[in-house]
């Protein structure tokens, strides 16, 4: 099994955030992993957290959310601040980095997707944000 956790690497006085890009591809030479940095790194972990449902993961229960399960009931508000609530806690619980400026959990009814949107930025640099945007 793969270990995709964050690694911070010192480089010129400062903290970078390494981490394989998801989604996972190659980067044309060699086969290697294309690896993010920073903010992209976050981003892409912040991802794959939302993204994992609770229990996946055997060592840790709790790790990612119920998205997929709640699919499927009906989005009324208080099933959507119930999503964003365990969203924002699992974030703050298992990429501490990460500082949520911006969450938005809105369904989209003629689609049948639901459209998660954060802004994010790290700890260490508040003034930097960088967006994600899923929709499932």
């Amino acid at each position: 099994m793969v270990n995709f956790n964050l690694q911070y690497q010192k480089t010129a006085n400062r903290t970078d955030v390494l981490g394989i890009a998801f989604p996972m591809r190659t980067d044309g030479i060699g086969g290697v992993l294309t690896q993010s940095e920073n903010l992209a790194a976050l981003r892409d972990g912040v991802i794959q957290l939302i993204m994992t449902p609770r229990g996946a993961r055997v060592m840790r229960p709790d790790f990612g959310t119920d998205l997929k399960q709640t699919l499927f009931d009906p989005m009324d508000p208080m099933s959507i601040e119930n999503l964003k609530s365990q969203i924002a806690q699992t974030i703050a619980k298992y990429e501490p980095r990460v500082v949520v400026k911006q969450l938005e959990v809105l369904p989209q009814e003629e689609q049948n997707t639901l459209r998660i949107t954060l802004s994010i930025s790290t700890k260490n640099d508040l003034l930097t944000t960088t967006n994600v945007a899923l929709t499932v």
